[in-house]
């Protein structure tokens, strides 16, 4: 076949070539929208849910944020109350109507000493509050403790120290397990962990070292 002869053939397949691509993609196109007309009602079903969904979601979110602002005003106006009962009062609504908030939680804590009564109460809503920092739970689990001990619950000291905390609370927590241990040999050990743990307490490092230094 000589050079022109096969130019011949290539120029009339490219314009074949073309037609067929051009009829696929209508073909294609046709069975795209008969796809869209056989299942029209279930697209039109899925968009209208799509759009109950993303309108509930903005009506939440929008609930979440006048909730949080709620509490928050509730918060600072129990905080700058001058009189322990009204501020007593203020916390224990704003414990009530937002629960859901970290507010809530907060307030737990400074019920703690408001309402010493149910002090045990008010610290284990904070360690088991879902919107409490876990810093929060680990204090309120140490203040416990510590009423605890002072209880001579030595038992309760020990269910409650059994998970490990932040290493800010360690020196308090290997401390408390120490004055709640079963055997002075477990005693010691805990001292020991509580004299190489962190320290943030001047006057609680100098209390274990004088105890390791008296038995040793």
């Amino acid at each position: 076949m000589t050079n022109q002869v096969k130019g011949a053939a290539v120029g009339e397949s490219a314009p074949l070539q073309g037609e067929m691509e051009e009829l696929k993609r209508e073909m294609r196109s046709a069975q795209w929208s008969q796809w869209v007309l056989d299942h029209q009602k279930q697209i039109i079903k899925g968009i209208v849910v799509l759009l109950v969904v993303l309108i509930a979601a903005a009506f939440w979110m929008e609930h979440q944020r006048s909730q949080q602002a709620a509490a928050a005003t509730l918060y600072q106006q129990a905080i700058n109350s001058k009189d322990a009962a009204k501020e007593q009062a203020l916390l224990e609504r704003l414990k009530q109507e937002f629960s859901s908030t970290s507010y809530a939680a907060m307030a737990e804590m400074l019920l703690v000493k408001l309402d010493s009564k149910h002090a045990e109460q008010h610290l284990r809503a904070v360690m088991k509050h879902p919107k409490a920092m876990r810093e929060w739970r680990w204090q309120a689990k140490m203040d416990l403790a510590s009423m605890k001990l002072e209880a001579g619950d030595k038992a309760a000291v020990r269910t409650l120290l059994t998970d490990m905390v932040g290493r800010d609370y360690r020196q308090l927590r290997f401390y408390l397990l120490a004055m709640a241990a079963q055997s002075e040999s477990d005693k010691q050990a805990y001292l020991k962990k509580a004299d190489a743990a962190p320290s943030h307490d001047p006057q609680l490092k100098q209390k274990i070292q004088s105890m390791l230094a008296a038995h040793g």
